[in-house]
């Protein structure tokens, strides 16, 4: 699709400051673009959903175009399409430009939000963890028909962080 060229959107700019402000603190020294490129990418994988978050900016000044691939700017008009109702309601924008304004807000800080649930794991962390796939290697292939240690590790940790959870839930009560 990259082929397809390029297309421009009005953003006001205390919108574009902030999002080029984002830009730099989850992706050093990439482009705005470049970065909703990739959020587009995790969005449409199903890696996190778009929430609509409290957000009030500032609308004021004159318009600045950005320039973006045309790929995107069909999302994101597919997206206008689809939530121009819900985001009227929520933050009066009743104008796509508007719209697409507050969508790339919300992208940046759903992404944010979804960094809260990933674990993270030192070198250290995964000979741990290889350790563990050498001694229940047989057990989880009869068990659950795992054969590569990412398969296992999935397994594992997920029966680790559930546990966990559970044991959370217990003593809160």
């Amino acid at each position: 699709m990259p082929s397809q060229g390029y297309a421009t959107i009005g953003l006001k700019p205390a919108i574009l400051a902030k999002l080029q402000q984002i830009t730099d603190e989850y992706y050093p020294g990439m482009f705005l673009p470049s970065a909703l490129i990739i959020l587009m990418n995790e969005i449409k994988r199903g890696y996190y959903t778009v929430d609509t978050c409290a957000i009030k900016e500032d609308f004021g000044g004159r318009y600045t175009s950005l320039t973006i691939r045309s790929d995107v700017k069909a999302w994101l008009d597919e997206n206008f399409e689809k939530y121009k109702e819900e985001y009227n309601r929520r933050y009066r924008a009743n104008s796509f430009t508007q719209f697409a304004s507050y969508f790339m807000l919300n992208m940046f800080e759903s992404k944010a939000k979804s960094q809260n649930f990933i674990v993270k794991l030192k070198e250290s962390d995964f000979r741990w963890l290889e350790e563990e796939y050498q001694k229940r290697k047989q057990e989880y292939r009869q068990k659950y028909s795992v054969f590569t240690f990412d398969q296992f590790a999935d397994i594992f940790l997920k029966d680790l962080l559930d546990r966990v959870s559970e044991a959370k839930r217990v003593l809160s009560l």
